[in-house]
């Protein structure tokens, strides 16, 4: 990354020689790995489905897991004009839909002006065009009118399960966009379908990423609601309950 070779380079040519000023540089990095410090906050970019995404202490790192469900809404062919996504941190997931849905009007939601700042610098670097809300979804005082799409990867780690991760996700990614109480772990989800049934069109989406334990609770919400026509839990590559996606109902 530092030195601009790719890979193929590398392999070509190793014995090529790097300055003092680049090895003291890589001793540097090597220090931060070392710290478990993801590699993705240290070079301070990473690849989410063919966009270049800057990261910091302020936005977690994208997913694969996240790119599945993205590509879940790609694949089901849905023809959407307005959408929203919600808790958008990078903007990743929101700028996404952008670049696949050219014409529509897409909307990033988050409570943190620094993940915003963040986003808006990855709207600019991949020349994509979406309007920035910052906002509570718990607490929503901004009517920002119906869509045919809401997109949400929210806060779902209970704090009793801090014991479970990895220093390089506990330490440096924000606790603000991971975790939420033992008592209410559902309380981002209440929020987002309650608004889901407000403001999405009759035939529109809903798709969220979900914490496993809680899929099929999360599921019968969403039908209890009224968003109920296609209703799913899916299942990402290490068959894991992944996010949800279903319809609101056209009657």
């Amino acid at each position: 990354h530092y030195l601009n070779i790719d890979r193929l380079q590398y392999f070509k040519d190793q014995a090529a020689k790097v300055s003092e000023s680049d090895i003291l540089r890589m001793r540097y990095v090597a220090r931060e790995l070392r710290s478990e410090k993801p590699i993705q906050y240290i070079i301070g970019s990473c690849d989410f489905m063919d966009l270049k995404i800057k990261v910091n202490e302020h936005v977690l790192i994208p997913r694969s897991e996240t790119e599945e469900m993205v590509d879940d809404i790609f694949k089901r062919g849905i023809k959407a004009k307005r959408m929203i996504d919600i808790c958008t941190g990078s903007g990743c997931i929101a700028l996404a839909l952008k670049k696949h849905f050219p014409e529509a009007k897409v909307l990033a939601l988050d409570i943190s002006p620094y993940a915003l700042e963040t986003a808006k610098e990855n709207a600019l670097l991949n020349n994509l065009k979406i309007e920035f809300v910052q906002e509570d979804i718990l607490h929503l005082n901004k009517d920002l009118g119906m869509v045919d799409l809401i997109v949400s990867n929210p806060p779902y780690v209970m704090e009793k399960e801090r014991q479970e991760m990895k220093a390089n996700v506990l330490n440096y990614e924000p606790a603000l966009a991971l975790f939420v109480s033992d008592n209410d772990a559902l309380i981002f989800y209440r929020s987002i379908i309650s608004y889901a049934v407000e403001k999405l069109e009759k035939g529109g989406w809903l798709f969220m990423e979900i914490n496993e334990k809680f899929g099929k609770e999360i599921k019968d919400m969403m039908k209890a609601a009224g968003i109920n026509k296609n209703l799913e839990i899916n299942v990402d590559l290490n068959s894991k309950d992944r996010w949800l996606s279903g319809q609101k109902s056209e009657l």
